[in-house]
């Protein structure tokens, strides 16, 4: 064998080796990781497979669905004394669903529209729920009350008033003798101070602390971490595939929000239907240009919970939550910006033939009572400082003043102060800030 051949072989064979090498080296990088035969991809509606129990879902919050219609319903009765034909009510009346108690076995006063619903008592989605046992305890800022102090002393004053006949079916049944709407302020106040701040203070706040290896008890079909998560969903209070509704549809009517998606002739509070926050979001949408709180949200919810699923890490699963959490509370910041708007453009109108008190009697409780609403969220964008400052602007009741008045343009002009912090806060567009 000469020189030259022998020269070949020598270099094949090394080449071989180092082939070999090379390979044993990236075999790690190229072996495919079993766990990834588990994880699984975002999907387009909330639906999660346990990982503990085949072909079982691991998603639940039915309590959170029954809180959202108590919620719901007492606003339909606190609005009811200001009806035609209303009857008058007494404080439990209204305590009933406040702090309900399943002995009562009530129904929900909530109708889905066209096609009927598929449970009509409370306790048919969950037992032992109620509002009262979720709101939070914090000093409401601009009142150094609870929220609990404060709902109790509307609920009087409306059971008090719908006691006179010459109030009750007017709107003078719900509202303070200085013009405080307590129907809405009931309302908003509660929608803050119990399913946003249940989902952010308390199930997305406390969620990095929950296990999320084995299943809760050891026997339900999820994770402490992953029902955590669904809890804070259930609150923000979204149909399962809430991608397929318009922000026109949200902002509809219940025939628009509602949707019999498996097609069994009837509407599912639990996985069919859009309450509060996840509705404003979609009006929110509609009477903006360039946001889409509806997909923001929902996009966050769902890649969460893929990620709590695929036990992600902790940075990624805070990433979502925080968008979730962010999420939700510019929708009720866009809100408090449309109800000044509205509040504004009501005041203008004061002294002409196009007066409306109730009108602006309403629209300052929804902006006041969303004001107290944001205060309810650890992750929140807003300084207490700051929504000090808006509820100084806003004072305890609406007023009345002369448009042309000095006292008007000082209002006036406070009330764009007020515009101006929360643009501070959220860096909504100015466009968004005039249209919304």
């Amino acid at each position: 064998m000469n020189f030259l051949t022998k020269k070949f072989q020598w270099l094949a064979m090394l080449l071989i080796v180092v082939s070999l090498f090379l390979t044993a080296c990236g075999s790690d990088d190229e072996e495919p990781d079993p766990t990834d035969e588990t994880k699984i991809e975002v999907p387009q509606a909330y639906v999660f497979d346990s990982r503990f129990v085949e072909g079982e879902s691991s998603v639940s919050y039915s309590g959170q669905v029954v809180r959202n219609l108590l919620l719901q319903d007492l606003k339909a009765t606190t609005d009811s004394v200001g009806k035609d034909g209303a009857k008058s009510v007494t404080v439990d009346d209204l305590l009933q669903f406040y702090a309900y108690d399943d002995a009562l076995n009530l129904k929900t006063l909530t109708t889905t529209g066209s096609i009927s619903a598929l449970e009509s008592h409370y306790s048919a989605l969950s037992t032992g729920k109620n509002l009262v046992g979720k709101i939070s305890g914090d000093p409401v800022i601009g009142y150094n009350r609870t929220a609990d102090d404060l709902v109790r002393e509307w609920f009087k004053q409306i059971a008090d008033n719908s006691q006179d006949s010459n109030k009750l079916g007017t709107a003078m049944a719900y509202t303070t003798d200085d013009g405080v709407d307590m129907s809405q302020m009931v309302n908003k106040v509660l929608i803050g101070a119990v399913p946003y701040y249940q989902a952010t203070g308390v199930y997305l706040n406390g969620l990095l602390e929950r296990d999320n290896s084995e299943a809760r008890d050891g026997t339900d079909p999820y994770t402490a971490m992953e029902h955590a998560w669904d809890e804070a969903f259930g609150y923000f209070g979204a149909a399962r595939d809430y991608a397929r509704y318009s922000d026109d549809q949200l902002a509809g009517s219940v025939d628009d929000f509602t949707f019999d998606s498996n097609g069994d002739g009837s509407i599912d509070f639990k996985s069919e239907y859009n309450f509060g926050l996840s509705r404003n979001a979609g009006k929110r949408d509609k009477g903006g240009s360039g946001v889409d709180f509806t997909k923001d949200i929902f996009d966050a919810f769902l890649a969460g919970r893929t990620a709590i699923t695929n036990q992600g890490s902790v940075e990624e699963i805070s990433a979502h939550r925080q968008a979730a959490a962010e999420g939700m509370e510019k929708v009720i910041a866009a809100t408090v910006v449309h109800y000044i708007n509205d509040t504004l453009s009501d005041m203008s109108q004061l002294g002409t033939a196009d007066e409306n008190r109730a009108n602006l009697n309403k629209h300052w409780a929804e902006m006041k009572g969303y004001t107290v609403a944001l205060q309810y969220n650890p992750f929140k964008l807003i300084s207490d400082g700051q929504l000090r400052e808006l509820h100084g602007i806003m004072g305890e009741a609406p007023k009345y003043d002369a448009p042309g008045s000095s006292a008007y343009n000082t209002q006036v002009a406070n009330y764009k102060r007020a515009k101006v912090v929360l643009q501070t806060a959220y860096g909504f567009s100015s466009a968004n800030m005039e249209n919304w």
